[in-house]
């Protein structure tokens, strides 16, 4: 027999009024009609807290015919109708006393809506469980004791032989079984484990690097110009007062420093200003996982290749639902002779495909570090947009050429979480970091298109 027919529960739910303050308008109709003279409105006013308080108690003792008002030369305030007062009254006192709701007409009830959205009552309910046994719960009760029922197959109730000559508990087949939360890892550290999956699926190298690096590899060796907004202090985390004295202007930073001012043997102009060692000294924490990938280029020089990096990167942003300050990125290079913008727009297609993100488009755009350079945005249905995943593009001989690499490199860069939101309908890069632990417990694989 099942256990859900041997009890019965019922449910039932109490309502309970409590006057919080007495009605303004029935404090001025009390005030007019205790007058043994005709109140002014003037001084009827003086008694009330605020001037809102009258105006709202003046205007529902008016509006309902409780008061007039009278007189040529003063406004005077007179009794018109007590019979709507004292209804109110009598409810209020009728629900003081205790006494239930359930008594009370529909134009009572009406009335203490309206009274309890104002806050003149305070309505607080309560719930009751009552279980009982049902006729078929009192008939096994009556018929078996506790101790001819074994309710437990335990191990030692196995190897005794206890169980032998009494029966076991029924089972309800349809009862739900107790939630098990075991470990796991966490949602991040999964996308991530099959970002670098899909990298080397398609032959990629992964490199990794300190979270610290000097501006010169973080900004200079990509062509940003030392004047750039994106270097403030507004946007980038500087290490206050720390510095790394052995860069010198000497070989390859030499190369980038004269790209900057005048060009060098790019081809280019620079940026026509007179180039800061102190400023590419300085230390930062890295706002992109491109030094990582422009650092392995400069080491490998003309060998094609392929590489990607997975790290965090730190940006002093305006924390909303999809910016953060900190927040993991995975940028990529293929370097290799007569490599163009059409091979990055079909590998990246084909990249976005991989990790289940069909609804992709890529839109030009501009970087100090590419040309041409394209925009990746992603649809989501959660917050039903288009939003930026990536930036990529072909870097510029300004950024290969002084670190001696002299055939084309392709380079993008996506954020994690971004890719995240839509991955799993989200509507808010915040929720991915929160303390939502049904999200976390509850949260299923999601297949991809």
């Amino acid at each position: 027999m099942a256990s859900k027919n041997l009890i019965s529960v019922l449910d039932s739910v109490q309502s309970r009024i409590e006057v919080v303050r007495s009605p303004p308008e029935l404090e001025l109709f009390r005030r007019v009609s205790a007058s043994t003279t005709p109140l002014s409105v003037e001084k009827l006013r003086e008694g009330f807290g605020s001037p809102q308080e009258f105006s709202a108690a003046f205007g529902r003792a008016r509006g309902a015919g409780w008061i007039k008002v009278a007189g040529e030369t003063i406004s005077v305030v007179l009794v018109a109708d007590p019979s709507g007062p004292q209804t109110m009254k009598t409810l209020i006192d009728h629900l003081s006393e205790g006494k239930p709701e359930s008594d009370l007409d529909d134009e009572q009830a009406s009335l203490i809506s309206d009274l309890v959205k104002r806050g003149v009552l305070k309505r607080e309910e309560s719930r009751n469980t009552t279980v009982s046994l049902t006729e078929a719960g009192r008939k096994a009760a009556s018929q078996t004791s506790n101790e001819d029922i074994v309710d437990r197959l335990t191990p030692e109730v196995l190897s005794s032989g206890s169980w032998r000559g009494k029966r076991l508990r029924p089972i309800d087949v349809e009862a739900k079984a107790p939630r098990f939360y075991p470990g796991r890892r966490h949602p991040v550290r999964d996308f991530i484990r099959e970002v670098r999956e899909t990298y080397i699926s398609m032959g990629f190298t992964e490199v990794q690097g300190d979270s610290v690096h000097p501006a010169f590899w973080n900004f200079d060796a990509l062509f940003v110009p030392q004047n750039h907004p994106s270097r403030e202090m507004q946007d980038t985390f500087y290490l206050d007062g720390l510095s790394d004295v052995e860069l010198k202007r000497v070989g390859t930073v030499a190369k980038v420093a004269s790209t900057h001012e005048n060009g060098w043997k790019t081809g280019s102009r620079g940026w026509g200003y007179q180039w800061n060692i102190e400023e590419a000294r300085r230390l930062v924490l890295r706002t992109h996982n491109t030094v990582l990938t422009v650092k392995a280029l400069a080491e490998e020089k003309e060998k094609e290749r392929r590489v990607f990096a997975v790290s965090k990167v730190y940006r002093n942003e305006n924390l909303d639902y999809k910016h953060l300050a900190e927040f993991y990125q995975m940028d990529g290079i293929m370097v290799g002779e007569g490599l163009n913008v059409r091979h990055l727009m079909g590998f990246l297609m084909e990249f976005y495909k991989k990790l289940g993100m069909s609804q992709v488009k890529l839109w030009p755009t501009f970087f100090p570090y590419t040309e041409p350079s394209l925009e990746v945005i992603g649809y989501s249905k959660a917050v039903d947009s288009w939003i930026e995943l990536s930036g990529s593009g072909v870097f510029r001989p300004e950024v290969t050429v002084p670190l001696g690499v002299k055939v084309p490199v392709l380079a993008w860069g996506p954020g994690i979480e971004r890719l995240m939101l839509i991955r799993y309908g989200l509507d808010d890069l915040r929720s991915i970091y929160g303390d939502d632990l049904s999200w976390l417990r509850g949260r299923r694989e999601v297949a991809r298109s």
